[in-house]
């Protein structure tokens, strides 16, 4: 018998160690673990059952599992181990690396001969720079380790901080070259090269739309064709340009503590990193011999293979080993040293500009730990403002909110649920994560299959209706509903409305006062509400899942069980059995958008049916601060960063730690931002626009009442006309 333990996701090759027998025999496990499969490959290891394949969709979960002590095998690339080091114990250990046939890059600065060193001194110099578009996973972090040498910032905070960089490098260096975007966001990037024609002088006539094919390299064209006289170049290509010419005469290195080298005693910045093999400290030596073991026609080492080539050749292929690569295994040591020893690994507090932080509120402690990854991963690209992680006093959605308003935090990802208390908070969108369509929220009212009472929307009056939670997105679509056929008046009191329309109902979480909706019938709502805990009071209106008829599976079980004649529910919330197996919902019958029941049982409707359709949430600040314009260039950069980028370090929508759903919903692929065409997200916007432009005017008597002031100007202007006569 084998003891397999249940892992979530990934590629893991587990290997099992010799059998000890005693009265019971142990099996010890130990896991590769990798977000790449190679289905055939896994099928060939397995075959002599010592090993088993699975996958994972985060390298950061094999990381995890490492430091948790588990005996797992990993390799990560070198941004990946650059991220994990100072955030892992010394469990973590590096017993190997993949040493390539060609060095990973290490940059340079070629300065010209008669500098004198420093960096006081680069004012008025034309700088070569190779730009932020790179065949290899270079960061703004590496690419910028100059610019932050030599400039301060104004700190004007009329300017969001990627402005005052570039102005304080026009500022600082001479005609130069930054050819490709330097912002994100297309309208800044066009506006900085305006605004700073300089820094792209350099370039030529096609200014920084200029393309540089191999930009490290390129740089010295700038050098020695266009008159530059410092460049961040690639040591391998320094190497070849000194020894053209007088090159070497003209030409020297400027060093990160600012002294000068020779070009036969070459200084570097940035050392990338091989890729590593991780595994923890108690497992290394076992690792160590089974890679010996297995892949000894790639170890550094005079001893002669003794692999089996079909097994290595799969395996190799599961670590992604090419011909070329050498496995060179090391004494154990932990990450963090190994990593710091030969990298600069940023520091959070030795990072902020201008004191600005992006304080990101968060609901529970594993969300504050991936926003300490996303902190780290976007210290080590380079990008601005620094983040901070802020936990809610209550570990819940409205007390993030709360955070917000209070000033203690400055963003946060919310659920549709929570868009209608967001504005009553005083709490606007900066950003919308796109969600996939299989994960969009898709609201409907239905009602059993039975009924016979129904006509039209007006008979819902008066009736009990079954709702998932109160003030969520199934709430609000509702009142919208009602107000867009003229059921109810044009009233802004968004609770009024609802309390006076339904019956004596359940809506789990009208109790609550946080949720800042006035005028909210608390009886009334929480009449038919009862827990699945008999200790609990009779009446339990609580929006969790001790109330029986708390969120979308709950309005239905309240429909059936004939607490409520109607429910408004959510599909996408639904599980498994509700949605997608006709004999969970035959007894339902669907009330169309147009106010028709569906000509048949069940949950099988189309698009237009649906009262509405709309994405997952919304990342949100608060109205008026002064950071917006910050937060928003930031959202962007780890939106290209952690979403759009192939090479990505850090995968910021995926699961976190085998657990869903944190800090972003899993169904997010990336962010969009207000000027997205997308319908799901102009359904979301319009659905809270209403409701914004009904709380804006503050009248509480309905949309007649709106030319009340406008009437009485125009009576007074009269007056005053007819007096003048």
């Amino acid at each position: 018998m084998m003891f397999m333990p249940h892992f979530l996701g990934g590629i893991f090759l587990v290997l099992i160690s010799p059998v000890v027998f005693q009265q019971v025999f142990t099996i010890q496990l130990h896991k590769l673990c990798s977000d790449n499969l190679y289905k055939d490959s896994c099928e060939q290891v397995e075959r002599d059952q010592d090993i088993k394949c699975q996958e994972v969709l985060s390298k950061t979960e094999c990381i995890l599992d490492i430091d948790r002590g588990l005996p797992t095998l990993s390799i990560l690339n070198a941004e990946e181990a650059f991220l994990a080091a100072p955030l892992v114990s010394s469990t973590t250990t590096v017993f190997g690396e993949i040493v390539p046939a060609n060095t990973p890059y290490q940059t340079a600065v070629v300065v010209r001969s008669g500098y004198l060193g420093g960096f006081e001194p680069l004012r008025g110099l034309k700088y070569c720079h190779p730009g932020y578009n790179h065949d290899e996973r270079i960061t703004k972090f590496v690419l910028e380790q100059l610019d932050w040498k030599a400039i301060n910032l104004s700190c004007d905070t009329a300017k969001t901080l990627t402005e005052q960089k570039f102005q304080a490098l026009s500022s600082l260096f001479g005609s130069s070259c930054r050819p490709g975007k330097w912002s994100q966001d297309d309208t800044l990037d066009s506006r900085l090269k305006k605004d700073f024609p300089s820094l792209c002088e350099l370039c030529g006539t096609d200014g920084c739309a200029t393309t540089y094919n191999i930009p490290l390299n390129d740089t010295l064209s700038c050098l020695t064709d266009n008159g530059g006289d410092i460049a961040l170049t690639a040591l391998r290509y320094a190497d070849t340009f000194f020894s053209i010419g007088a090159n070497a005469q003209n030409f020297q290195y400027l060093c990160p503590n600012g002294t000068l080298a020779p070009s036969s005693n070459p200084c570097t910045w940035t050392n990338q990193l091989n890729r590593l093999l991780i595994t923890s400290n108690e497992s290394a030596h076992v690792m160590t011999n089974y890679v010996k073991g297995k892949l000894g026609t790639y170890l550094m080492s005079d001893t002669p293979s003794s692999s089996s080539s079909v097994f290595e050749a799969h395996f190799a292929r599961l670590l992604q080993l090419s011909r070329s690569d050498q496995i060179k295994l090391v004494d154990p040591i932990p990450l963090y040293n190994y990593v710091s020893e030969r990298r600069t690994i940023p520091l959070v507090n030795e990072s902020i500009q201008c004191g600005l932080t992006v304080n990101w509120s968060v609901t529970a402690e594993i969300e504050k730990n991936k926003c300490i990854w996303l902190q780290q991963a976007s210290l080590n690209n380079g990008l601005q403002p620094v983040v901070s992680c802020v936990l809610s006093l209550d570990n819940d959605t409205v007390s993030n909110l709360d955070n917000i308003k209070q000033g203690k935090a400055d963003l946060a990802f919310t659920n549709a649920n929570f868009g209608y208390v967001a504005r009553k908070k005083q709490l606007i969108n900066i950003a919308y994560p796109e969600t996939h369509m299989q994960q969009l929220s898709k609201i409907v009212i239905v009602v059993r299959n039975d009924t016979t009472w129904f006509k039209n929307f007006t008979d819902l009056k008066g009736r009990p209706i079954c709702l998932p939670e109160y003030g969520g997105k199934e709430w609000l679509s509702f009142i919208d509903l009602l107000r867009s056929n003229n059921v109810v008046n044009n009233s802004c009191e968004y609770g009024k409305i609802f309390s006076e329309f339904v019956g004596q109902s359940c809506a789990p979480g009208a109790n609550s006062k946080d949720l800042g909706i006035s005028n909210t019938d608390v009886d009334k709502l929480c009449y038919t509400c009862y827990s699945i805990d008999a200790t609990q009071p009779a009446r339990y209106c609580n929006a969790d899942p001790l109330n029986k008829f708390y969120d979308s599976l709950g309005a239905l079980t309240c429909l059936k069980e004939a607490s409520g004649d109607y429910a408004v529910i959510d599909l996408n919330d639904l599980p498994y059995f509700y949605s997608f197996k006709p004999s969970g919902h035959q007894e339902f019958t669907v009330i169309a958008k147009n106010g028709s029941l569906a000509s048949y049982n069940g949950f099988n409707v189309d698009e237009d049916a649906l009262i509405s359709i709309i994405v997952a949430g919304e990342v949100i600040v608060k109205n008026g601060t002064a950071k917006f314009n910050d937060i928003q260039l930031y959202l962007r950069e780890i939106e290209q960063d952690f979403a759009l980028n192939l090479k990505k370090s850090f995968k910021l929508f995926e699961e976190f730690n085998h657990t869903k759903n944190v800090l972003f919903p899993d169904s997010t692929p990336g962010l969009t931002f207000s000027d997205s065409g997308n319908k799901y997200i102009q359904n979301y916007r319009t659905l809270l626009e209403h409701s914004e432009t009904c709380s804006a005017d503050n009248n509480t008597t309905g949309g007649s009442d709106r030319l009340t002031v406008p009437v009485f100007f125009a009576v007074f202007i009269l007056t005053v006309l007819v007096r003048l006569v």
